[in-house]
């Protein structure tokens, strides 16, 4: 009888500990997958996750298509106004790409002032209408700053799985490709 009333005092004192181990650890996973600067998802859980759902598409036999876009003159925008200027930029973008995703796509920060939103399940022509419509919205943003309003300007590509790649790695050079040639 008293062994087992200690095993319970025990157990009530190890049930906080073990409810902060397991917030610990979902914080951890989502540090391991989320940008810190812009909260998007980061390249890591891009790649993973673009993996996974090519592999289901394939089954399914529906198509995903990406917008890989690229922030024109970023370089410009810290070499004016620093990088805490360069940083409220990004999160602008961030946001409105968080805002411009529907339910089941997900946006990533793939690198410096580049991001990839995934679309499963959608057409090429309709990928083309939100991109076009979200392009429209990230080329109208004033972000103020220390009394100064930034603007920006994106470029964009897209990419359909199966047509434009197979593979994750073909899915994102042909986006890639395909954002350089409307850079130029």
């Amino acid at each position: 009888k008293q062994d087992e009333q200690r095993l319970h005092y025990a157990n009530e004192r190890l049930q906080p500990q073990l409810i902060e181990i397991g917030l610990l650890q979902s914080q951890l996973r989502e540090q391991a997958i989320r940008d810190p600067l812009t909260n998007l998802f980061n390249r890591r859980y891009l790649e993973e996750t673009l993996d996974r759902e090519l592999a289901r598409a394939r089954r399914e036999a529906y198509p995903v298509c990406i917008i890989m876009l690229d922030l024109d003159h970023f370089k410009k925008v810290n070499d004016t106004y620093g990088h805490d200027g360069g940083d409220q930029v990004l999160k602008a973008l961030a946001n409105t790409l968080s805002e411009q995703c529907r339910r089941g796509d997900f946006a990533c920060r793939y690198g410096g002032e580049e991001f990839v939103i995934v679309m499963p399940n959608i057409s090429k022509h309709t990928a083309y209408e939100r991109a076009k419509k979200l392009r429209r919205r990230l080329n109208s943003l004033k972000i103020p700053y220390e009394g100064h309003t930034l603007t920006t300007t994106v470029s964009m590509g897209i990419a359909c799985y199966p047509m434009n790649g197979e593979t994750r790695p073909a899915l994102l050079r042909a986006a890639d490709r395909a954002m350089y040639a409307a850079k130029e």
